[in-house]
């Protein structure tokens, strides 16, 4: 996980407001090497009203970042994401744009392009999906679009459309390629 070197461990924990669509509300990951020692603690806090985010990152060593944007109301976060998404009408949809929080911490204006069917295999078993791919936009810089690294999200045909597989940099441009797949079949 970027910035840390080696294999980490996290735990995520996300709250969302379904009042006036869905919107985050605050997310907390700790991040922590594979026995356990601590590395960092992010956590995001929005304010609806104002339309902010204040962004902190804690170390162990009482180093911390902290960062406050101006979100658009459309701002989703990328912790809880995948829940998110599992709620669109995949079968009506052909584009849900957006802006996408990052960890860096980044606002970036995206869309949600369905790209058709696809089967799927991950540890949980085979699947066929829904394959949607993050398409960022970037204004005058469109034209160079095909050189910033893709994303893409699969999730199953059926409702409630579970999550399946996720491909893509792990937080934003410059960041490491991830694969992240469902590793045992939770529906």
């Amino acid at each position: 996980m970027d910035p840390f070197a080696g294999e980490v461990r996290w735990s995520m924990e996300s709250t969302w407001s379904a009042e006036d669509g869905l919107r985050p509300l605050d997310s907390e990951k700790i991040i922590s090497t594979l026995a356990g020692a601590p590395l960092a603690t992010e956590r995001k806090q929005f304010d609806l009203n104002k339309g902010t985010v204040h962004f902190e990152r804690r170390f162990p060593d009482g180093r911390l970042r902290e960062k406050s944007l101006e979100v658009p109301k459309d701002t989703l976060a990328v912790e809880g994401i995948a829940g998110v998404l599992r709620l669109l009408p995949f079968d009506r949809i052909t584009s849900f744009p957006v802006h996408l929080l990052s960890n860096e911490p980044r606002v970036y204006s995206i869309s949600f392009e369905n790209r058709g069917k696809e089967h799927v295999r991950t540890p949980a078993g085979e699947f066929d999906c829904y394959k949607l791919e993050m398409v960022p936009h970037l204004g005058v810089l469109n034209v160079v679009r095909h050189f910033y690294p893709k994303a893409f999200f699969w999730f199953t045909l059926a409702p409630p459309y579970f999550w399946v597989r996720y491909e893509g940099p792990e937080n934003g441009p410059g960041t490491p390629e991830i694969v992240m797949e469902l590793d045992r079949d939770s529906h």
